[in-house]
């Protein structure tokens, strides 16, 4: 085991590097053309005139490369020790007719730190054409700039042609920069590092096999107490961490605040530390039993190693589903939609045994669609998004390719898949054989009324996959482990993008939106993964005594995601928890058998654990995005600087939250005489997602009719009522339902502006495809919930995993009242669409296979 994750930890790093380099071409040939007047431009080379916000320099450059990566302009910058607003320098960009290709606003402060202003255009541009590029200062800039000169023989560089100096030409001086190119590796170069980064990790390999075949001559006695001083010094680091932390947030309170703020960070960081040390005693606590299979070691590494790469894909799916529906734009909902694909059949692949797609046809098919990739690509040059897309298509080929001679291999040689056994068995089970039944009938009328639907196709044909795959309780358990797995992993992805480049705002976005521009977004995959932690807790909870220590990391999972939802203040996540959370517990008590105080003691131990945990959310939300300080705002939010958080804004700005702000809107949420005022903060609050054929496909919430994630437009205003304008939008759907579907997403309200989807699963797939799909649309979602109870109650004592269909189920089917779910790619969607054909899937044979991977998994 100790081999495999040595193993799993190289070639991860070494398959990172390599795709880091191709597809995602981030490794790059750089040149520089470097100016050569000043050899060290320090501040006392750096000499000139004073440029202010009457000033005017416009500098000619013809580029000498096609891809312009970075310009950087040596100047000075003096602020003022006593300012505190951020100031900014404009940077623009103008073609050869004088038209703005690019701008950057760039703080002074920086500019005053690094003594040069850095633009970074990356973009293609055109050799021969003249180019203009100039700074603007504003008229109530404090700071004093310095914008020197240089004779153009002494930059020595071809790109610098005339200066224009308040309108006067100027041949003999130029502005002091240095111009940066990057083009794409070529084929040798792409092979080479890939060379490099195979030997590279090799060697690392080698090199720790050695280390631990040294530990385990001369220190494999003394492990334990090796183990046990490292421990140790570990939480001593912690402890002291912990009170520098203490000292500087708290004492010090260099992250500004009132007396609430500090109490807040105090408790943050006690808690923080006391999962830390918690974790640290848990390690010397826990023993985990010998596992004997007759599993050979072979077989186990390889289905450590399938289970890894079906849990990673999982969470770059979910992850890609994110993306999706964060994208103001088709072109991404085009991107994702194939990496969900390729990460699904990834996924689907990791079912089976290795030897059905580790052979020579499967290795012939990647060879021929890799040659075949590499010709249809060619002919996508000329536009970058377009040649994107085509090398996603030809993944999406080749990964589902792989998947289905697999499917192929696996059926005509019968090992362990019977696609007969799966259409036999219905005869004598008939609930499965309705489910599957109400299911085609679903997709038949869906794909009736798909009109240009595309995802009609993604939600049908590519889960079907999942039929032909291996359904015995071993491992539909493992299957289920490993999406469970990679919804968590998702999670992890997600919260690293927060805390680099998401703050919390104490203006408009006070409401924590995380790295979806919408909040209405953020409850709803909040919602999915507290399902997939909650279920992991309760499943494996049982009716053990010691509920913290057995479930140490499924606690803080849920701990941790329960402290997101918090800060989104969204009704919908709030409600769908609160419900997924009741209807486990009653499951659990059912199967397990229960009694009403063990019931409310897990309740309360659960409640204590994510309310105590909650400051340590909170403090990580506003300490670490400002300290790291590079703050991402998307299109769609506003790019005001008077309280958006930009680079360069101190850590104890006023435009973070604080608990006061934060508290006094969550309450303020519940309380519909507030009306006003909560529509009145929220009224400017964009991003509803429509799956149309726009161009843009966010639109604005006051045109959409309101939303969980802001204003309720102006029927919230009028009506003032604490569904945010929903009860307009069913009542305009429903009037607009008919036996037939249609071709748009919704109606027209009063306006003549169409709706960009109806705020209800249920209403919105019986207006797409009919009244009558609607109806079975209802009764499949009832039978799923009833197989998923079922299903736990069958076998939940053997396999607690299965409470993770059952929980999936319940999250969809509750956001889904308040909210469009029902998608391939929104994570809820998808989640309740896997659910559904594992819950359809059994095999005719429930029979373990001694000796076999079965057997094995029963002691994973």
């Amino acid at each position: 085991m100790r081999n495999a994750v040595i193993q799993i930890v190289v070639v991860t790093a070494a398959f990172i590097l390599m795709v880091r380099i191709f597809p995602m071409g981030t490794v790059r040939s750089h040149a520089v053309s470097g100016q050569k007047a000043v050899e060290a431009p320090a501040e006392a080379a750096l000499m000139g005139d004073v440029f202010t916000s009457s000033d005017k320099k416009l500098q000619t450059v013809y580029f000498t490369d096609r891809h312009l990566s970075r310009i950087t302009l040596y100047m000075r910058s003096t602020v003022p020790k006593d300012t505190h607003a951020a100031e900014d320098v404009l940077f623009r960009l103008y073609d050869d007719t004088f038209s703005c290709i690019y701008e950057t606003a760039v703080d002074s402060k920086k500019i005053e730190k690094d003594g040069c202003l850095t633009a970074v255009p990356d973009m293609d541009v055109e050799q021969g054409k003249p180019y203009y590029y100039e700074i603007l200062v504003g008229e109530e800039s404090e700071a004093v700039y310095i914008l020197p000169v240089a004779g153009r023989t002494a930059l020595s560089q071809e790109e610098n042609s005339t200066l224009f100096i308040d309108g006067i030409l100027n041949d003999e001086v130029c502005l002091i920069a240095d111009f940066e190119y990057t083009s794409p590796l070529s084929a040798l170069g792409i092979i080479g590092y890939d060379i490099l980064i195979v030997i590279a990790a090799a060697g690392t390999y080698l090199l720790l096999m050695i280390l631990v075949h040294v530990y385990d001559e001369c220190w494999s006695r003394d492990s334990e107490r090796i183990g046990k001083y490292a421990r140790m010094g570990a939480a001593a680091l912690s402890v002291l961490a912990s009170m520098a932390l203490f000292v500087y947030a708290v004492v010090l309170n260099r992250f500004g605040g009132e007396l609430w703020d500090r109490l807040f960070f105090s408790a943050g960081i006690v808690a923080a530390e006391a999962w830390l040390l918690g974790a640290l005693w848990r390690m010397t606590r826990v023993i985990r039993p010998k596992k004997r299979t007759k599993a050979s070691a072979g077989s186990k590494i390889c289905l450590v190693w399938r289970n890894y790469i079906q849990t990673v894909s999982f969470g770059l799916l979910f992850y890609a589903l994110c993306q999706y529906v964060n994208a103001d734009r088709n072109y991404y909902h085009y991107t994702n939609t194939r990496w969900m694909l390729i990460f699904l059949a990834a996924a689907f692949l990791m079912n089976y045994n290795q030897r059905l797609f580790l052979n020579w046809i499967s290795a012939a098919w990647f060879g021929l669609s890799v040659v075949g990739s590499v010709l249809y690509c060619n002919g996508f040059r000329a536009d970058e998004k377009e040649l994107v897309l085509a090398r996603l298509t030809c993944g999406v080929v080749i990964a589902w390719g792989l998947l289905v001679i697999c499917i192929i291999h696996s059926v005509v040689r019968a090992e362990k898949v019977r696609f007969w056994d799966f259409i036999q068995r219905f005869h004598e089970d008939i609930p499965y054989m309705m489910h599957l039944a109400l299911w085609v009938l679903f997709a038949l009328l869906m794909f009736m009324y798909r009109f240009e639907k595309v995802w009609v196709i993604t939600a049908t044909l590519p889960f079907a996959a999942y039929f032909f795959s291996k359904g015995t309780p071993p491992a539909k358990a493992r299957f289920l482990r490993n999406f469970c797995n990679g919804i968590l992993l998702s999670f992890v992805l997600v919260v690293a993008f927060c805390l680099h480049h998401r703050p919390h705002h104490y203006w408009m976005l006070y409401r924590y939106g995380g790295m979806f521009h919408t909040v209405a977004c953020t409850g709803m995959y909040l919602a999915v993964v507290f399902g997939a932690a909650v279920a992991k807790l309760y499943g494996k909870l049982k009716t053990r005594t010691s509920m913290v220590k057995i479930c140490y990391k499924e606690y803080f999972m849920t701990a941790c995601v329960t402290g997101f939802i918090l800060l989104t203040m969204s009704r919908t996540a709030f409600l769908t928890t609160i419900v997924t959370v009741l209807s486990v517990v009653a499951l659990t008590a059912v199967t397990y058998r229960k009694k009403a105080r063990r019931i409310v003691l897990e309740l309360a131990v659960l409640a204590v654990v994510c309310l105590g945990s909650f400051p340590m959310v909170f403090t990580a939300v506003r300490m670490v995005p400002a300290v790291i300080n590079d703050p991402v705002r998307y299109e769609i939010e506003f790019q005001d600087k008077s309280f958006m958080i930009y680079e360069g804004d101190p850590i104890d700005s006023d435009k973070y939250m604080t608990v006061r702000r934060f508290f006094a809107t969550l309450f303020g949420r519940f309380q519909t005489d507030n009306a006003q005022a909560q529509t009145d903060l929220t009224l400017q609050e964009t991003g509803v997602f429509a799956y149309t054929g726009d161009d843009l496909a966010g639109l604005d919430m006051c045109a959409a009719g309101g939303g969980d994630s802001g204003a309720g437009g102006e029927h919230a205003e009028e009506k003032k009522d604490i569904s945010n304008g929903r009860f307009d939008i069913f009542r305009a759907y429903l009037e607009a339902l008919g036996i037939h579907g249609h071709p748009k997403m919704g109606p027209e309200n009063e306006n003549g502006e169409e709706y960009a989807h109806a705020h209800n699963s249920y209403l919105q797939v019986a207006y797409n495809f009919g009244m009558i799909a609607g109806v079975i649309f209802l009764v499949l979602c009832a039978m799923t919930l009833w197989r998923a109870v079922r299903l736990f109650m069958e076998y939940g004592k053997k396999y607690n995993i299965f409470l993770v269909p059952f929980a999936q189920v319940i999250v969809f089917g509750f956001v889904s009242l308040t909210e469009w779910a029902f998608h391939p790619c929104i994570p809820a969607g998808f989640s309740f669409l896997m659910m559904l054909v594992v819950l359809i899937h059994k095999d005719a044979s429930e029979n373990i296979s001694p000796g076999g991977e079965d057997s094995y998994y029963e002691f994973l």
